[in-house]
């Protein structure tokens, strides 16, 4: 009983001092982490030095440890160390301004046009709305509700002021765009000016435009004050619209202007009628729809709830067909966001990433003293694991219960695997991200050296890989930059190039190895970077690699006890 009793305290002796040992060592996991997984990548190296230098440990080890040094640690810190300037320097132009100036250029670019002239008057439309949604499903009173003073009757105000300043605010985006004909078309400015009063006449121009398809729309209230049918409705429309039609055929020359730039201006003059006759008939349209909440003697709180629920409802529907559609409409809400919106994107971006980067980068010094020491301790392990190894794993396996042929089939056929997999991932990785790099570089995308670690990185995750990166670059570079050509080459070099070299690799590494499956690859790395962070991308496809490994040793030796005969208990054969 006392051997029991003091083998049960040596247990509870030893599980204590090994959660003292975890605590101790948890900080320094990812630097000898990642020295073991160099080990079990560079052994076929380490091996060969050792070869070379008559088996002298210290000495193949200090080789290989600065052969690795050499080929895999000063490569990745220059490019990490490129890649952290551009960051900084790209997070310090991360301003409002800024994006202000990116957003201008991205609404004009020559695939979706993302303008939308009266952004500002729809989202106040919007906001006066949901209150007047509001206040009507919170009153108890009709009475109060349709109070002349109250709150309704001002927003309702405000939404027909804003109607009205629709089609001015389509007006003044007309002719702030027909003046830019000389850019539109690609040329300089010229020194000489010229006609100094262009402007004036293209401004003239597109504002008698203006106020002939402001006269078409001027019957339009009364007409839909008559409640006409859809019928009715629709020939009225088809009406209006061939009258505009021929608005637009009634072309001026404007004196001075070449045929390049008058051809702008008439593309200008004719979206300028499109879309002021849509927006009358979208006014006449919602005033009319609001006319019913106007106070009744017979009217009640019901059918007033009814009323506003079908404003916002035809309101949602113009709105829609004033912006294009759905979902050119949600594009251009992206893009034609208020510098409140903007404001306070910029500052719940900052909140989300100011405590990851202090956490990351702390102090500077902090930052730099804890970046040395994991260097260090990364490196000495990685000596010592070269030059100690063996013995290392000798004396594991004589501390370890279970079988030493158990150990040395699961040491072999773990080291075999996880060497494949890791340098076939890594390899696969860089080469990817350096083939990408060379066509940022090349092609003129901004932050090469950022975007290439960041490609690297995201190889890493199977399936989706490198899209991450270069989709959104090269849409970067068609829409914002306008490098249309650049953007096609990105596009098909990563896809014809960059895709395929991973499936090379691997390929040539993994013959004859056992791979993991698809799914349970990115779950892995999924798994595994949500659980350890970034180090998780090794760490997840290895444990599923050793748990595949273990749970195939264990089935072979399940086979093997199936198959073995069992002997009764006389010690004679069955008969």
């Amino acid at each position: 009983m006392a051997r029991y009793i003091s083998f049960a305290v040596l247990l509870a002796i030893l599980a204590l001092i090994g959660i003292l040992f975890y605590r101790v060592m948890i900080g320094f996991f990812v630097p000898v982490f990642i020295a073991v997984v160099l080990v079990v990548v560079f052994q076929p190296l380490h091996r060969w030095v050792l070869k070379k230098v008559k088996n002298k440990t210290h000495l193949a080890a200090s080789l290989t440890t600065l052969m690795i040094v050499a080929s895999v640690l000063v490569p990745a810190g220059v490019v990490v160390g490129l890649a952290a300037v551009q960051g900084i320097k790209l997070l310090d132009e991360f301003n409002e301004s800024n994006i202000r100036l990116g957003l201008s250029r991205l609404r004009s670019n020559d695939f979706v046009n993302l303008e939308s002239p009266a952004a500002l008057q729809f989202r106040s439309i919007d906001a006066k709305l949901a209150e007047i949604k509001k206040v009507v499903t919170e009153s108890t009173s009709y009475a109060e509700v349709t109070d002349p003073k109250g709150r309704m009757a001002g927003d309702i105000a405000d939404v027909r002021l804003r109607l009205d300043e629709i089609p001015l605010a389509i007006l003044s985006h007309a002719k702030e765009k027909g003046a830019n004909h000389s850019k539109a078309n690609g040329k300089k400015p010229a020194k000489d000016p010229g006609d100094p009063m262009l402007k004036q006449k293209v401004d003239a121009y597109l504002q008698s435009t203006f106020e002939k398809v402001q006269q078409l729309t001027v019957s339009l209230p009364k007409f839909l004050g008559n409640d006409p049918t859809d019928n009715e409705l629709a020939e009225h429309l088809d009406d209006l619209r061939e009258k505009a039609g021929t608005i637009k055929s009634q072309i001026i020359a404007i004196e001075g202007l070449d045929p390049a730039s008058m051809a702008h201006v008439s593309s200008v003059r004719s979206a300028l009628i499109d879309q002021t006759l849509e927006s009358s008939f979208v006014a006449a349209q919602l005033n009319a729809s609001m006319d019913r909440l106007a106070p009744s003697d017979v009217g009640n709180l019901n059918s007033l709830q009814e009323s506003v629920w079908n404003v916002n409802s035809t309101w949602q529907i113009s709105r829609e067909t004033l912006l294009g559609g759905r979902i050119v409409g949600t594009l251009k809400e992206i893009a034609n966001p208020s510098p409140e919106q903007v404001r306070q994107t910029l500052d719940n971006a900052f909140a989300y990433l100011q405590p990851k980067l202090i956490s990351f980068g702390g102090g500077s010094v902090a930052f730099v003293i804890k970046l040395l020491v994991g260097l260090t301790i990364l490196l000495v392990s990685l000596y010592f694991f070269l030059c100690d190894g063996p013995s290392m794993v000798k004396t594991l396996m004589e501390l370890s219960p279970l079988d030493n042929r158990y150990e040395e089939e699961l040491l072999a056929e773990f080291d075999r695997t996880s060497r494949a997999i890791v340098l076939a991932t890594i390899l696969s990785a860089v080469a990817q991200g350096l083939a990408a790099g060379l066509a940022y570089f090349f092609l003129g995308a901004p932050s090469a050296f950022l975007l290439t670690a960041l490609t690297i990185v995201c190889a890493l995750i199977p399936f989706v890989g490198t899209a991450i990166v270069w989709v959104p670059v090269a849409l970067y570079m068609a829409f914002y930059q306008e490098k249309i050509p650049n953007a096609i080459g990105l596009a098909v070099y990563a896809l014809l190039i960059v895709g395929t070299i991973d499936n090379l690799i691997k390929m040539l590494i993994l013959h004859g190895q056992s791979q993991l499956h698809p799914l349970l690859a990115l779950l892995s790395v999924l798994g595994g970077m949500q659980a350890l962070g970034p180090i998780g991308i090794l760490i997840g496809p290895l444990a599923v690699t050793l748990l595949q490994t273990t749970l195939s040793i264990l089935r072979r030796e399940l086979s093997e006890f199936n198959s073995t005969p069992s002997t009764p208990a006389n010690g004679l054969g069955s008969t």
